[in-house]
């Protein structure tokens, strides 16, 4: 009886260690005790414990069966777990109502939902408990989903201990792949009690795995699981500007989960009261490539997290701002700029005239889509500046036939001609919206079978004045 309260002991230590863990937010060290009344974060964390006991956990395992040992690790896990505060605990069991030979492959249970006091609960439930059925480990996972209460901002840790694999034909990988990319629960922890390699393999898909082929080996795996489990990792993402300064914010931002290949996380970059990035917590078991999504993107692969702690990613985000506006009353509707990377061509964005945005500092070549089309070559957008390109309020022609031909309308710069409009050769009246400028209409009325009938007219627009062209 000593040497198991000295166990024990050990083992609350273990956790106690594990849980005070240095945390640097906004440039102090904060340490979190596992015993304090209060919970800094604010956020709860919530174990499901899904516990196999099918027919096969009576097996001898050294000295009791892997059922026994099971369960009086998880009755000592429950009384360290009561002290803990802003943690909730409950219990799913599968392969405990009906015996292997019915063949049921529903056989799981919520036994204990999450609720205050769960850990007595779930104490006094495995005493009534025995295994004697099927393994539907995908069925139950499924179930597992909905024991979750709805609450975005708590942390949903499933603990799947098992000694067989899924025996009713179910995915349990694709099922924990779905309620993970779905964020009902972060990436399963899976204990296996005496696997042989091949059963291994099969979990890794599942979650992250631990191995136990003895006793002591599944004391340490459930110990480090739980600590885990409890140990808060949080994130914050800082975006520099040239000075090195996280004064970028407001900018819309995506984790995925680099092994999966699922999307995880998405936020809105923010800051806190104190002007620093806010902190989110983060399930450190899997690497990440993050997205923040500027214009254009700007990509970071390979993140690692490190467990337990607090993680900085530092990413260089140096902004600037264009604004498009038209003089005056505009006759145009829709109007929108393309902006192109100037060394490829390629297309970075597109932009609503009377409207202010924000790009990644750079180049850019910028096309107005005005009759004449406008460019502006190789416009250079600094860090913290913001550029205006204004463009003249625009007129317009009304061109009147009375029998619709042939033509178009240029634009006359010096000796040359720049077509920038086709009349329709089917319509009596035309109205166009020109910048303001020099033109040339040529056009052959459609009853003219000759060239030399061809007309020529040369015409000026004004910003805000309506010109009119008869033929």
């Amino acid at each position: 009886m000593t040497r198991f309260k000295t166990v024990l002991t050990v083992f609350t230590l273990l956790i106690s260690t594990l849980l005070w863990t240095p945390h640097t937010v906004f440039g102090q060290v904060q340490r979190k005790k596992q015993f304090e009344t209060k919970d800094t974060t604010g956020i709860k964390t919530r174990i499901l414990f899904v516990l196999d006991a099918s027919g096969s956990m009576q097996a001898r395992w050294q000295n009791n069966s892997r059922w026994q040992v099971a369960t009086r690790l998880l009755t000592e896990i429950m009384d360290s777990l009561k002290t803990t505060p802003q943690v909730e605990v409950a219990l799913r069991v599968y392969g405990h109502q009906t015996f292997r030979d019915q063949g049921d492959c529903k056989d799981t249970r919520l036994e204990v939902p999450f609720t205050e006091g769960g850990h007595q609960l779930i104490q006094d439930k495995l005493k009534t408990i025995k295994p004697m059925g099927n393994t539907p480990i995908a069925y139950s996972l499924s179930q597992a989903g909905m024991d979750f209460p709805d609450d975005p901002l708590s942390r949903n840790v499933v603990i799947l201990i098992t000694d067989g694999l899924e025996n009713c034909s179910g995915d349990p990988c694709l099922v924990s792949y779905q309620l993970q990319k779905s964020n009902v629960f972060l990436k399963p922890f899976v204990i296996g009690l005496g696997l042989d390699l091949s059963m291994r393999e099969a979990f890794d898909c599942v979650g992250t795995y631990y191995d136990a082929q003895q006793e002591s080996a599944f004391k340490q795996a459930l110990t480090a699981v739980v600590a885990q489990a409890l140990n808060t990792t949080t994130l914050q993402i800082d975006l520099l500007d040239t000075k090195g300064k996280p004064s970028e914010t407001n900018v819309s931002m995506s984790l995925y989960a680099r092994e999966a290949q699922m999307d995880r996380y998405h936020y809105v970059h923010t800051k806190n009261s104190k002007g620093y990035s806010d902190t989110v917590v983060i399930d450190p078991s899997s690497s990440y490539d993050l997205t923040i999504h500027t214009t254009p993107p700007i990509f970071k692969k390979g993140i690692q997290i490190e467990a337990g702690k607090h993680n900085t990613i530092q990413v260089n985000c140096e902004q600037g701002s264009l604004e498009l506006v038209v003089a005056g009353v505009s006759g145009y509707k829709n109007l929108r700029a393309t902006l192109r990377n100037p060394q490829d061509g390629a297309l970075v964005a597109t932009q609503d005239f009377n409207t202010l945005r924000k790009y990644l500092v750079g180049t850019y070549d910028i096309e107005i889509p005005t009759t004449p089309v406008i460019h502006v070559r190789a416009l250079q957008l600094k860090a913290g500046a913001s550029e205006r390109i204004q463009i003249p309020q625009p007129g317009m022609i009304n061109f009147v036939s009375n029998t619709g031909g042939y033509g178009a309308i240029f634009l006359v710069n010096g000796p040359s001609l720049t077509k920038c409009y086709d009349l329709s050769p089917n319509l009596s009246l035309e109205t166009v919206v020109l910048q303001p400028g020099n033109y040339r209409i040529l056009y052959r009325s459609a009853t003219s079978s000759r060239m030399v009938f061809s007309l020529v007219k040369d015409f000026s627009i004004k910003s805000g004045e309506i010109t009119t062209v008869r033929f």
